[in-house]
Formats: C-alpha cells, structure tokens, sequence
C-alpha cells in the first residue's frame, strides 16, 4: 500500500482490471505451490480501536499505561488476550455498530526469493473484507512499540482533532512538529524524508481487496500506494475468507523493506469489513515476524 515520481491518473475501475489480469496472469506459477498445510497458523486478534490515536496513547490522562509505553514497553506487553474487551469498549464509546472483534488465522513461508502469507477469518454474510498488512523493521521503533498506532494520528479524518485537514496516515518521523493534536500540515522536507526511507524509517504496506487485487505501498509522511509486484487472492471458502498474497523478499525500490533469512521484523493487520471505511476497521497489536527460522510469533519457514 510508493509513488516516488509522478505517474498518470488512471481511474480505479479501470486500474482493478488491470491489476487483476496481471494477477491472474502469475497466480498459478508461484502462490498456489506453497503447501500451507506444513505451516503453523497464528491466530491474531483484531479489534476496534475507536478514536485512540498515536498521541492519546502517549498521554497519562486518556491511557493509563503512557507511562510505561514512553519507558519503552509495547502494547502488546500490556494487552495481550485484552483486545476483545478494548473492542467493546472503544465501540460503546464511538456508537459503533459494526463487529468490534475478531480472530483471524495468519500463516507465512518463503519459497525461493518470495514471502507467502496467508489470511483467514470468518466472513460477514458470506462477503469478505478488505485486508493489509504493515511490515516495520528495526529502524522504525514506534511500530514495534505500537503497530499500526504510529501511523494513526488525532488530526486524522474522524479522529477527535479532525477539522478538515484530510490527513490520512503518516508517521511522526515525517513531521517536524508533532503536538497533542497530531502533526498536521508540518511535513519535513523531501531530502529529509529521503533520509528516512533510506534508514528504513517506514512501513512497508501489502493490501488484499475483497476482489481479491493486491497493491503494495508505504507509510511515511502520507500512505502512498502501487501496484504490487506479486501475486495475491481472495476468495470464501466454507463461510470464511481465505486472503492469500506474494511479494519479493529484496527491496526493488525507495519505500520497500528488503526481508533477510534470520531477522525479526514486526507486523500489524488491519481489516475493512464489507461496507466500512475510513477509521471504521479492525486492527492487531504489533506481532514479530522471523524469516526463514528464529524465535517469533510468526515464522515464515523456507520450502
């Protein structure tokens, strides 16, 4: 979910297709052979996080644990198996209607020089959401510490401190003053941003519609999505979703984060349920993710 330089706009209609035909075109000679059964599922739950934004999270007088999160302990520390109980909670206080909860199975595998990972969960009316996946290395120490929280401000649409700036996500590396009300309008420079990118300071974004067309992009000063280079599915399979999606483990490019056998990166999974939009999805806290063996809450095996 990178435009480094200006491409032409093409209408989504019309980008959909494309995409999905170049996606079924490489379907068959690289996703579907990974054997998923001799891998292990991680079941990650997903919940809804209401207005909590990266700056309340920081703050003692709406989050009791900013203490210790400015000490350096991660969300996951404190709220692992709570995450069903922050759902219902945050959408009591929002008046949010939707599912407020869920539990998905998450599987990952390299084969060759691509990372596989494959999604699923129980589908809404028979329909399936949309889902990404944010991949941070260990440049980037805000995701570890929060997942997807450090690209979620309170300047955002629908967040409290909302007053029509039409920001969407970013990272506070990308602003040059960050307050209590988010970054705004404060973007660094671009050779300052580059620097960034350079040092790995950014997530790296993979996305699955419910069409099943995969994008790939990055988070830094703003979300900035492309066509994925990969292959990627959805489909539904005995009432649920089954999301399933490739891309390389080098880097091609400036916003990409290149994956090494042995090392631990961190994750986050947010989904769209059918309908839904803007901040009206479900997250994960941040989870670990080892390549090829090592000691993580998800491992991508070699096969």
């Amino acid at each position: 979910m990178p435009h480094q330089s200006p491409r032409p706009i093409v209408p989504r209609s019309r980008r959909l297709i494309a995409c999905a035909f170049v996606c079924a075109m490489v379907l068959p000679a690289a996703s579907w052979a990974v054997d998923w059964g001799k891998t292990a599922a991680a079941e990650v739950s997903l919940f809804y996080p209401g207005q909590m934004s990266w700056e309340k999270v920081l703050t003692a007088s709406s989050h009791k644990g900013a203490t210790k999160f400015r000490a350096g302990e991660t969300c996951h520390d404190c709220h692992r198996d709570e995450e069903a109980e922050m759902g219902a909670s945050q959408a009591q206080l929002t008046g949010f209607a939707g599912r407020n909860a869920v539990t998905v199975q998450l599987r990952a595998a390299v084969q060759g020089d691509s990372l596989h990972l494959q999604m699923s969960g129980p589908a809404v009316d028979g329909k399936a959401p949309s889902v990404a996946i944010m991949l941070g290395n260990e440049a980037l120490k805000s995701t570890a510490q929060a997942g997807c929280w450090a690209a979620c401000h309170d300047d955002a649409p629908g967040m409290a401190s909302d007053s029509g700036q039409k920001l969407g996500k970013y990272l506070p590396r990308s602003r040059s003053r960050n307050t209590a009300t988010g970054g705004g309008d404060s973007v660094r420079p671009q050779a300052e941003l580059d620097v960034a990118l350079a040092a790995g300071e950014f997530l790296d974004v993979l996305e699955i519609e419910a069409s099943g067309t995969g994008e790939r992009g990055h988070v830094l000063d703003k979300l900035h999505m492309g066509e994925l280079v990969g292959a990627a599915s959805m489909r539904i399979e005995n009432g649920r979703w089954v999301a399933e999606i490739q891309r390389p483990l080098q880097a091609a490019g400036s916003g990409q984060i290149a994956l090494e056998a042995g090392k631990v990166y961190h994750l986050g999974i947010a989904l769209h349920d059918p309908g839904s939009e803007g901040r009206e999805h479900l997250v994960s806290l941040a989870r670990s993710l080892s390549i090829g063996s090592g000691s993580a809450d998800i491992v991508a095996a070699s096969q």
